[in-house]
This record gives C-alpha cells, sequence and structure tokens, in this order.
C-alpha cells in the first residue's frame, strides 16, 4: 500500500540539543507503520552548503513542495528527512524513498554528532549517495573521513572484535555513488587516456603511484572506501546554470537548467531507479514496519552511548513482527468469535460449533504468520504461536462451555413442559392399578419428545439428572395413589406390592443403563476432541515446516535431500488430513448416537 498523504517532506529523524538525544518524529512513524511492499531508500550525505537539497528537488522534480533550500551559511537540513511521495520502478514495483540528511561539518556540530547520522544514514539507506563539489582530490577525499569508523559505529553481531567486525560489514553496507557537484575538467589518466566516471573515480582511489603524496588519513579513508563499499559508482553535474542565474536557480525549473547537467541528472535518475534494491536485513526485504522497528533500535543504542548492532536490530524487528502478527490475528479472532458466538445466540450443534472454531482458528494462524513469520521460524515466533494457541485454547473452552449452557437451559424448559402433564395426572390421581400401562406409555412419550426437541453435548445427561432427582419422588407418589385406590376396591396388598416393585426396578435398571451410556460416550467424546484439536495443531505445524522448506529451497536452489524433505512433510500432511477427516466422522457419528441414546 502506497501513502495517500500529501507529497511534501517530513522529518524522520530528530536531534533535540537540550537532552542531546535522537528521535524518531511522530509523523514519520505513522507514515512507515502504513507502508507495505518492497521500499528502497536513496539517501544523500556530503558536507553542508554543497547542494543536497537542490540536487534531490530536482530529481524528484519536487518543486516548490519540495526539500527547502536558502542561501544561509550554516546547514539548512536539520536531522534527517525523507520526501513522502516514492518513484516507482516500473519493473519490480519498488518504491523508492529519498532522503536528506544532516549537512557535515557545520559549525553548530560535533565531530561526534556526524559520526552518528552518518551511521545511520549508511544502515537507513539501501544507496549511498555522497555528494561533493568539483574533482576527487584530497579535500573531497577528507570529507569521506566518516567512513573509517564504521567499524567502530556499526556492529554486525554482539562482541565482535572490530577486525572482524570489518570484515563483515561489507555484505550489509548499501551500494556507494558519489556525486561530483561543478564538474569542469576533462576526465584522464596520467598517459592522457579518457576516463568514464565509474573508472575515473576507482583510478583516485586505487592509484598506487599517488600513494607516495597521499597523508596516512587520505590512505585510510581511501581503504575504508575499497572494504565497506564494494558495489560504486561515479556521476559528474556541470554547475546546473552560468553565473547569472546561480542567485535564483533554486526557482528554476528542470527544463531552464543547462542540457548537460539535465542529461546527466536523468542518467543518475535511471541509475538509481534500475540499481536501488529493496532494503534488506539478513537477506530479508524489510516493509515499512520493520523499518521503523529496525530505525527505533539504532537510535535506542545510539541515545543510550551504545553502537548500532545489525543482528541486534534484527532480533529486534522479529519480535516486533510477532508482535504485530499476534495482535492482529488475537484482533480477527475476537471479532469472528463475536460475530459468529455473541451476536447470533442461537444454540448450534456440536460439530457445527467444531466446524467454526476450526475455520476462526485457521483464518488466524494464516493472519499471524503471514506478519510474523519473518524468513525462517523463531523464538519470539514459536513464543508468540503458544501465546495465540493458549489465548484461543481459553476462548474456545468458554465458548463451548457457554454453548452448552444455553442448550441445557433449553434442554430444562423441554423436560418442564413435556413431563407437566405426567406430574399433573400423578398429582391428581388419574393413574389407577388397571390403566398403570397409560403411564408408562405417557412416560415414554415424554422421553421420545425430548429426544427429539433437545440438543447439545449434555442433552442425555441432563435428562439423567432429571430423573435421578425426581423420577423417585414420582414413583412414590403414584404407588401411594394406586394403593389407596385399591385399599378402597379391597385389592390383595400383596400382589399390588409385587407388581409395582417390579414395574420400578424395570425402570431403575433402565435408567442405570442410561447412565452408563452417558458416562462411556462423554469419555469417549472428549478424548475425541482431544485428539481433534491435536490434529488441527499438527496439521498447521507441518503446513509452517513445509513452507519454511520451500523458502528454503528458494534461497539455496534445489536439493535432493530437501525434495525429499519436502515430499515427507507432503504426505504427512496428506495423512494428517486423512486422520482428521476420519476422525470427524467418528465425532459425527457418535453426536448423533448420542442425540439419541435416551431414546
Amino acid at each position: 500500500m502506497k501513502s495517500t498523504q500529501k507529497e511534501k517532506p517530513i522529518q524522520v529523524v530528530k536531534y533535540t540539543k537540550e537532552t542531546q538525544k535522537f528521535e524518531i518524529t511522530q509523523e514519520a512513524r505513522e507514515f512507515f507503520q502504513q507502508l507495505d511492499g518492497d521500499i528502497g531508500f536513496v539517501v544523500v550525505c556530503g558536507k553542508y552548503r554543497t547542494g543536497k537539497s537542490f540536487l534531490l528537488n530536482k530529481l524528484l522534480d519536487a518543486g516548490g513542495e519540495g526539500f527547502k533550500v536558502d542561501a544561509a551559511t550554516d546547514s539548512c537540513t536539520q536531522g534527517i528527512w525523507m520526501y513522502t511521495k516514492p518513484i516507482i520502478n516500473p519493473k519490480t514495483n519498488l518504491q523508492i524513498y529519498f532522503l536528506d540528511t544532516e549537512g557535515s561539518e557545520s559549525i553548530e556540530r560535533t565531530t561526534n554528532h556526524d559520526a552518528k547520522i552518518f551511521a545511520l544514514a549508511i544502515l537507513m539507506s539501501s544507496i549511498f549517495v555522497f555528494n561533493s563539489r568539483g574533482c576527487i582530490d584530497e579535500t573531497s577525499i577528507s570529507q569521506l573521513q566518516l567512513t573509517t569508523t564504521l567499524a567502530k559505529n556499526i556492529q554486525v553481531q554482539d562482541q565482535n572484535k572490530e577486525s572482524v567486525n570489518e570484515s563483515q560489514i561489507k555484505y550489509f553496507t548499501p551500494k556507494f555513488v558519489w556525486i561530483l557537484r561543478d564538474y569542469v575538467l576533462e576526465m584522464r589518466d596520467q598517459q592522457q587516456r579518457e576516463l568514464t566516471p565509474k573508472e575515473y573515480m576507482e583510478n583516485c582511489l586505487t592509484d598506487e603511484s599517488q600513494y607516495i603524496k597521499q597523508n596516512e588519513q587520505s590512505k585510510k579513508i581511501r581503504k575504508s572506501l575499497l572494504n565497506f563499499f564494494k558495489e560504486r559508482h561515479c556521476f559528474p553535474l556541470i554547475t546546473p546554470v552560468d553565473d547569472t542565474q546561480l542567485k535564483n536557480v533554486d526557482q528554476l525549473a528542470l527544463n531552464q537548467l543547462r542540457p548537460e547537467f539535465q542529461k546527466t541528472l536523468m542518467k543518475l535518475k535511471e541509475y538509481l531507479i534500475n540499481n536501488c534494491s529493496p532494503k534488506q536485513i539478513h537477506s530479508e526485504n524489510v516493509n515499512g514496519r520493520m523499518f521503523c522497528a529496525m530505525l527505533d533500535n539504532y537510535i535506542s543504542v545510539i541515545n543510550r552511548g551504545g553502537v548500532p548492532n545489525i543482528d541486534t536490530a534484527w532480533d529486534s524487528i522479529l519480535k516486533n513482527e510477532c508482535a504485530q502478527g499476534y495482535e492482529q490475528a488475537k484482533k480477527n479472532y475476537s471479532n469472528n468469535y463475536t460475530n459468529f458466538f455473541i451476536q447470533n445466540k442461537n444454540t448450534r450443534k456440536l460439530e457445527e460449533t467444531f466446524q467454526v472454531l476450526s475455520q476462526i482458528r485457521s483464518e488466524c494462524f494464516d493472519t499471524f504468520h503471514l506478519i510474523a513469520g519473518v524468513r525462517e521460524m523463531n523464538k519470539h515466533y514459536e513464543d508468540y504461536k503458544q501465546k495465540l494457541i493458549d489465548l484461543m485454547n481459553k476462548t474456545e473452552s468458554e465458548i463451548l462451555n457457554q454453548n452448552d449452557e444455553i442448550h441445557q437451559s433449553k434442554n430444562q424448559e423441554i423436560i418442564a413442559q413435556e413431563t407437566k402433564k405426567v406430574q399433573d395426572d400423578v398429582e391428581k390421581e388419574n393413574y389407577t392399578y388397571d390403566d398403570l400401562h397409560f403411564f408408562s406409555s405417557d412416560f415414554v412419550g415424554f422421553i421420545l419428545n425430548y429426544d427429539k426437541q433437545a440438543s447439545g453435548v449434555r442433552k442425555a445427561s441432563t435428562l439423567y439428572d432429571y430423573l435421578k432427582l425426581t423420577h423417585s419422588n414420582l414413583l412414590k407418589k403414584l404407588e401411594k395413589s394406586i394403593r389407596q385406590k385399591q385399599n378402597k376396591k379391597g385389592g390383595t396388598q400383596t400382589n399390588i406390592n409385587q407388581e409395582l416393585a417390579q414395574e420400578i426396578r424395570d425402570y431403575d435398571s433402565q435408567y442405570k443403563l442410561l447412565e452408563q451410556n452417558i458416562t462411556q460416550q462423554d469419555t469417549q467424546l472428549k478424548k475425541l476432541e482431544v485428539e481433534k484439536q491435536k490434529l488441527d495443531e499438527e496439521k498447521k505445524k507441518l503446513k509452517d515446516e513445509l513452507e519454511k522448506l520451500q523458502i528454503s529451497n528458494k534461497q539455496q536452489g534445489p536439493s535432493q535431500i530437501n525434495n525429499a524433505e519436502k515430499q515427507k512433510l507432503d504426505d504427512d500432511i496428506k495423512k494428517q488430513e486423512k486422520d482428521k477427516q476420519e476422525l470427524s466422522l467418528r465425532l459425527k457419528n457418535l453426536t448423533k448416537k448420542k442425540k439419541g441414546c435416551c431414546g
């Protein structure tokens, strides 16, 4: 997603003189948070008052909304600024953002301050552009003296020795472009052979015949440039206008500048677009949110007096992405749960509830992985994934309990409604010894009607609980009523007692079978639910491993070992899916069986 914000420069890094601290501005933080897709950064550095902001405005064709330019003698740009409208590479759709940095060697700043700005610029950029005036000589070389401090101001891993750190930094530094402003000389070597700008720059940096004339600091700077920046290029730009127009050059449109200046500027722009790579750490493209987390980490370390560490920043990015993934998945889970279970309070069959919960869970895992699954599985990924699983398990347990309670409440209402006639007839003594079979018929009718209308996991146990509490008293009342009537008729007490006792034994026998059946099915159902949940989690884990393996194959190239591992994972996933289908069928059959267990 590209920004819809008005096209203008915004300050990214601000320095507060009173606190002597750097910080990301809130405006920049909000801007980066909403950026999606691959992004690259061209950062321009150089001595103050060398025309960096003017150059950027012409590259961006920014007009009056571009970077601030004025005729003051001190640095015009403070901190680090960025233009909010990117240039898009039409081939790759890469969004390329251009940044302007505070000029070095300003009278208001110290060398230590310049070194921190320089280190941040290197760490932020995909292409680092150094802007200087005139030819490459000892003066311009000396302006790059901060390259000699890179090994001290940027660390790749914790507790690296400086020598080891120097050898590793080159793998993390950006492309280097040297802009030679107001350049008027011909580019020739000592034999007067014509050189390309790149050859000219390389000759200035590597010509050993010139080393005798150089001081030790100059040699050290040249060595640092060659060591730390493996991809280098150079563009000479003539003065954009003649001396009579220099005062108002900032107000002139691009087509009003010298044709040769325009031509070289367009070559520079084309080079930057075609050679700018997505910003990466450890070969992983970063989005706006990750870039902001990276910059946060670097600035926090600098403010504490430490040295920015690339590995630590990467770990910080991973943790931030996992936290973001967890929060978004949690939000989606809550919304889906609310929509399905809170707003729609109708009772649902157990199988339907499991299907919905499984779908919601799967979608949330996908959301989490989409954000948090950066490069490879890591400790933060596993920690936040487990945190998400714990949240889902707790919520789903609550959902199932709530669903059971709703079912149970409705089932109790059904029992009350269906037993009313039987209880009223017993209370009114409507049953006699001769029509005792009517009681049995009415009672069986109640059971059948309940079985047809009731639902839920606790359908049978709710009926059993009711019978256990009330049926004994009901039979006693029925027995008392029939005895009283038979006594009035002069019936044989012994026969009455025997027949009623047999009726009661028959009922008790049925209830014991019912209780045993319910207990067995409850145990079996809970076991199946646990197995199903484990299968869901194992399937997700296998998918994650397969994705990791596919990424590994892309990075390392296909191999017989990886293909074999991939095939094994595919087979495992198919087996898990088959097991899950069989388990769902068993769960469905058991649920159907349980629904009829009290009929």
